[in-house]
Parts: structure tokens; sequence; C-alpha cells
């Protein structure tokens, strides 16, 4: 039988620890991250408390419009910005409702807070950021 101080001593470095990952949230990137796949894309969320996602397509003219103010957003503003190329991921867009492009969705704690469609001056979409940060 393990001696109870033992055992607490344990427990607390085991708290401690899971503590100091908590902590340890990643810096927001400053550009959009470009997401390949399914576990990237839940990892990404998993990582940040704030992030939006543009999914977008290259033959799409509003979303090459879009592609700059989405990186002066990302640059500007505390959210992680995502970008996912609905041809190459198309299961990933589905799954996410999109219907039309660009379209938009900001998730807050890995859930969808937000979604606006279509191209969107910067001020608007920084608005949507801060009603949620």
């Amino acid at each position: 039988m393990s001696d109870p101080d033992d055992e607490l001593e344990r427990i607390r470095q085991q708290r401690r620890e899971e503590l100091m990952k908590q902590a340890e949230q990643p810096e927001t990137p400053d550009e959009p991250v470009e997401i390949t796949s399914q576990a990237a894309f839940d990892e990404f969320l998993s990582a940040h408390e704030v992030v939006l996602v543009d999914f977008y397509a290259d033959w799409c003219g509003p979303c090459q419009q879009l592609a700059p103010i989405v990186a002066s957003v990302a640059a500007r503003t505390d959210a992680a910005v995502a970008k996912v190329d609905t041809d190459a991921q198309r299961a990933l867009a589905a799954n996410h409702g999109v219907r039309s492009l660009p379209t938009l969705v900001l998730f807050v704690d890995g859930e969808p807070a937000e979604r606006v469609v279509g191209l969107q001056p910067e001020q608007r979409l920084i608005q949507v950021i801060e009603q949620h940060t």
C-alpha cells in the first residue's frame, strides 16, 4: 500500500502539470494558416480560443479579393485565422455547411459562433471578432 503523503504529492504534481499546460496558450499567428486536413482543423481550433476560418476556392473572384483583407485581420486582431481550400477539403467544407463562397465562420472555444457569407470589409470582420473576445 502506498504512503498517503506520496499519493497526495503525486496528485498535486499532476495538477500542477495540467495547469501549466493550460497556461501555455500558443501565440496567435499574425497571418492566416492553411488547413490541410480535418485533424489539422481540429487541432487548430483546440489550440486557439477565437478562430476565424475563411472557406475559399482559388477560382472564386470574391475569395481572391477577400484574401488580403483576411490577412490584415489576422495581423490586427487577437483571433487566429485559418484558411480552408474548399476544393481540396470538400468534406471539411460540407461538415460546416459551406454552400457559398467565400464563407467565414468564427469559432469561439471550438464552437461556431458567427457566420458571414460573401465579400466583407475589413472593419466588419474585426467587429465580428471583437463581439466575441
